[in-house]
């Protein structure tokens, strides 16, 4: 008798519950299945009930084959994330899987994570160095591109990318020095940008490819003159007619990459 009222006081805690339950007997039958899950898997209840797990359907199925998070899809096609747990019920010998329902909570946090990269995106302003951010560089260029088309003025670009040893620290303070330096040897029009982790694009206005290279020199010389182990390549642009940003950093790149390749094969281009 004593066992009799545990076995249905243990029922009603798990009927009770929060969670999806689905009770099995030691054979894999089903002893009793939430109703949650059942809609989920578009059956009744009393379909479930006394049927062998591997009877149950593919939604069901994949739930109790996986532990853990398990994604399943429902008959209405929507997506849902449960966590999946098992412990074994004393009582009949059988099993107790338990599902916790945590598609709200997956979707809040990948919510987040989408605002998070949303709003380092549109950052317009580099947190390490001060200077503009890549999205503020397209902006800002996509803005001299279209001067240029309609003055046919000059506009000249590169990038400048260095490796020097360092924990994440060191590298702050590479960037604060280098970003000293470009500043020091820049007209007031012209703009530097952080566009990537060890990398700075400058814009130069009013400025041909002729005058862009007296300027990469210069910093060249001035970097060397440190005396410091810096490893520094350049990749420079020019704008003509037909041209956009977007090649105007490509070019841009394309040289960076030749350049760093020359630098890893022993030939020091800073």
């Amino acid at each position: 008798m004593v066992m009799e009222n545990l076995t249905v006081a243990n029922q009603t805690i798990l009927e009770s519950c929060t969670n999806s339950i689905i009770r099995l007997d030691d054979s894999g039958k089903i002893i009793s299945i939430s109703n949650e899950l059942c809609q989920l898997a578009g059956l009744d209840v009393a379909q479930l009930t006394g049927r062998h797990a591997s009877e149950a359907g593919p939604v069901i199925q994949h739930l109790l084959d996986n532990s853990g998070t398990v994604e399943i899809q429902a008959q209405s096609d929507s997506r849902y994330q449960f966590n999946h747990s098992e412990l074994e019920n004393q009582s009949d010998a059988g099993t107790v899987h338990i599902f916790t329902n945590i598609t709200t909570m997956m979707d809040l946090h990948n919510e987040n994570q989408r605002l998070k990269e949303e709003a380092r995106q549109l950052q317009l302003i580099d947190q390490d160095t001060s200077l503009l951010t890549k999205r503020a560089l397209l902006l800002v260029l996509e803005s001299q591109v279209s001067r240029c088309r309609r003055y046919e003025t000059p506009l000249s670009v590169f990038m400048m990318s260095f490796n020097k040893g360092g924990d994440r620290a060191d590298l702050k303070l590479q960037l604060l020095k280098l970003g000293r330096l470009l500043k020091d040897q820049l007209r007031w029009s012209d703009m530097i940008a952080r566009s990537a982790d060890r990398q700075f694009t400058i814009i130069l206005p009013e400025t041909d490819r002729s005058s862009s290279d007296l300027l990469i020199n210069k910093l060249k010389e001035t970097i060397k003159l440190w005396g410091e182990d810096y490893r520094v390549c350049f990749g420079q642009s020019e704008w003509k007619k037909g041209i956009n940003a977007s090649d105007l950093l490509s070019q841009c790149e394309h040289e960076l990459a030749d350049a760093s390749r020359t630098t890893s094969s022993g030939q020091d281009v800073a």
